[in-house]
């Protein structure tokens, strides 16, 4: 049937079949899928039943699509796995129906997941009509967040994720998946002992989705997979990944992932060759795999009972070192990492091959790195000093490496490789300072961020000095704009601790618990750091939710909280007279 300008007309019967008969078997198979791994762990009558029609239908209905004289040119142009994914599934479906194959588990999990996950490319293909829509970066950021939290702690709640015997409650749930998808590392529960393998791997996809952003992953679909993004995708994700090159969006977009995965594809290796107290090679892998993704996400999140200071690992110095690299690239932030790899690349050719333009690398990065690097250096001497000089505290691997261990970890990784709960006084206080300052921006950490507390410092120091000279790094001057921003952030960010700080002591009161480790506990919550005086699971309830708050509100940052929910204010310049304010 032809239209009136000479186009092919879909009757409406069709269009909606083809619209929405495809993400309906994939909210089945989704369901489906939960149902086997979540609650049965087995197949069951109906489930095969469902799998095999499922299957069959979006083979059919994807065949159709295919073979359709309107779309047969167009799939041409689309990736090889959308026209092959169907015929597997159809293939693998029919596999299905004989005796052998009602019992396959593998053979369901495949189906499901691959109708699954052909509906959510469905969907991103089409995400475009949902971020042309007018939205606050702020607000798509916070409502991606909570989307994953929601999800997580509905998939925490399925009876398999947990060990027989326990129950994980509703709190525990949320508490547990905001603290994985924020990259925090505080738990309710031990994850080692009360979570299943399933559970764990729950934990896993929230930390590994909690680390790069949701939003990141689907506009990376969208640019590998299909037409890539459009000039209002381009802003979104600029000011999401804080890229202001928007030329320059989609290759930086394909960095982060790459380098994510190789990162902790090549940190899972290392990890998993040093772990000879635990012969079985596929545990053995499952706890490399997860350890390097918990690290480069800076989640703190372990497999094993004690962490780091269980038997298995402990004294093993070189899975301490993996840990803390990992950490640190994580935290770097992605555009350091891009700017460190091209300046490498720059400075390789123009050695070996003496031909190239000469890289600098940029102001921002500098900075980072120099912050970074006197953190941790700074930070293990003070732990060095005030935890085996003025207290006889615990090690593992030796003073010194125990000392960077802990600098390292406690800017927002969370890992420990000894009981927190018999550090010293002054050790504790010392940790609490580099948390609330955190990693960098653009990365896994939270915190303040290490440029916030230089640029804050370097102003506070310029309006001490009263000279006419500004703010300079690296031979570049920095505006007094970004000093002020930047202090007025340290400011706000101790306005809001204080605050919660008086709340939590309120919710806790009458409980014994000292106020240094309720002081411990918010700003490791805070901060998305994950270290903890053993207290998190003995807090009240409300304290509990008052810690999940302040945890999603540390993983999206203060500032961008509140400039979305806070209303720019639009009126015009008021033209009032002025009049100076004595302040001194």
């Amino acid at each position: 049937m032809e239209a009136s300008d000479g186009s092919s007309k879909i009757p409406f019967g069709l269009n909606v079949c083809r619209l929405g008969l495809h993400p309906l078997l994939a909210l089945v198979a989704g369901a489906c899928l939960l149902v086997l791994v979540g609650w049965t762990g087995e197949v069951t009558a109906w489930q095969h039943r469902w799998t095999v029609l499922i299957g069959v239908v979006y083979a059919l209905e994807r065949g159709w699509s295919f073979w359709k004289p309107r779309t047969k040119g167009k799939w041409r142009h689309k990736p090889a796995f959308r026209a092959v994914l169907p015929v597997v599934v159809f293939g693998v479906s029919a596999a299905l129906l004989s005796e052998a194959g009602r019992q396959s588990l593998g053979g369901h999990l495949f189906v499901q997941a691959a109708v699954l996950v052909s509906g959510l490319a469905l969907v991103i293909s089409h995400q475009t009509r949902f971020t042309n829509r007018a939205f606050h970066p702020g607000l798509v950021l916070i409502a991606s967040f909570l989307f994953l939290v929601l999800s997580g702690a509905l998939l925490l709640k399925m009876p398999l994720c947990t060990v027989p015997g326990y129950t994980c409650s509703w709190l525990d749930a949320f508490f547990t998946s905001t603290s994985a998808v924020c990259v925090t590392g505080l738990s309710v529960q031990n994850t080692a002992l009360f979570f299943t393998t399933t559970g764990q791997v729950v934990i896993l996809l929230l930390i590994q989705i909690g680390g790069l952003g949701i939003m990141t992953l689907t506009f990376f679909a969208a640019v590998v997979l299909f037409e890539g993004l459009s000039l209002h995708d381009r802003l979104l994700l600029g000011k999401m990944i804080q890229e202001n090159r928007l030329a320059r969006i989609g290759e930086t977009l394909k960095f982060i992932v790459l380098m994510t995965l190789v990162c902790e594809g090549v940190g899972a290796l290392v990890l998993f060759l040093n772990m000879e107290a635990i012969p079985q090679i596929p545990t053995r892998l499952y706890h490399a795999v997860f350890h390097s993704v918990s690290a480069f996400c800076n989640a703190g999140f372990s497999t094993l009972p004690d962490g780091l200071a269980s038997g298995v690992v402990r004294g093993n110095w070189i899975w301490q070192v993996v840990i803390m690299a990992l950490i640190v690239i994580g935290g770097l932030g992605a555009l350091v990492n891009e700017d460190l790899s091209f300046w490498t690349v720059a400075k390789i050719k123009r050695r070996f091959k003496k031909e190239g333009p000469h890289r600098r690398l940029r102001v921002h990065t500098r900075l980072v790195l120099v912050t970074t690097s006197a953190l941790i250096l700074l930070g293990a001497a003070a732990i060095l000093a005030s935890e085996f000089h003025f207290w006889k505290g615990p090690e593992n691997g030796g003073r010194v490496l125990t000392a960077f261990f802990h600098s390292v970890t406690a800017r927002t990784a969370g890992f420990n490789t000894v009981s927190m709960s018999q550090i010293g006084p002054l050790t504790a206080q010392v940790l609490m300072l580099l948390m609330v300052i955190g990693g960098s921006p653009g990365g896994t950490a939270g915190g303040l961020r290490t440029t916030v507390a230089a640029v804050a410092l370097a102003h506070l120091w310029r309006q001490l000095r009263m000279g006419p000279r500004g703010m300079v790094f690296f031979n570049r001057s920095i505006s007094a704009e970004t000093g002020s921003k930047a202090l007025g952030l340290v400011f706000l960010t101790g306005i809001w601790l204080a605050c919660n700080f008086v709340i939590l002591e309120i919710l806790q009161s009458g409980s014994g618990v000292s106020e240094t480790a309720l002081l411990f506990e918010l700003i490791s919550a805070f901060g998305t750091v994950g270290l903890s005086l053993d207290l998190t699971p003995t807090l009240a309830p409300a304290a509990k939710t008052l810690l999940i708050v302040n945890m999603f509100v540390g993983r999206i940052g203060l500032l961008t909280v509140m400039a979305t929910l806070i209303k720019p204010d639009t009126r015009p310049a008021s033209g009032k007279p002025k009049e100076e304010i004595i302040l001194t």
